[in-house]
């Protein structure tokens, strides 16, 4: 898996392109639609975090069509897996147990959200 550092706003990028349905990608104009209306961007800044996005290869432009259509290159569990590790690795010591033990401590788990992480675990005790 490649290790991708996605910034705050480009994280913006990417929810929008895989909120896509189509498999032929986005324009500019969908993507600068399809984030939040709150959102205000211009079309330069959005085209900066796409080209950004392209560098470190977590973007594909393709313009066969003759316009540029956008791709994520990674997926959403990827990206997840990348920033998850950065952040254990960051604020534990690279201590999963830590991460974990802090978010029961909050006690902001929900009973569904506890029986969700026993799930997890008793699966990786089968294996």
């Amino acid at each position: 898996m490649r290790r991708v550092k996605i910034s705050d706003a480009e994280w913006e990028i990417m929810k929008a392109l895989w909120s896509n349905t189509s498999d032929r990608g986005m324009t500019l104009g969908e993507i600068v639609r399809a984030l939040d209306e709150n959102n205000m961007w211009s079309y330069t800044t959005i085209r900066t975090l796409l080209v950004r996005l392209i560098s470190k290869g977590a973007v594909a432009a393709d313009r066969t069509s003759g316009v540029y259509r956008y791709s994520t290159v990674l997926s959403k569990e990827e990206c997840i897996a990348n920033e998850v590790k950065s952040f254990v690795s960051r604020i534990f010591d690279n201590s999963p147990s830590q991460y974990i033990a802090a978010l029961v401590r909050d006690g902001n788990l929900d009973e569904h959200e506890i029986k969700e992480i026993k799930k997890i675990l008793a699966e990786i005790d089968k294996e």
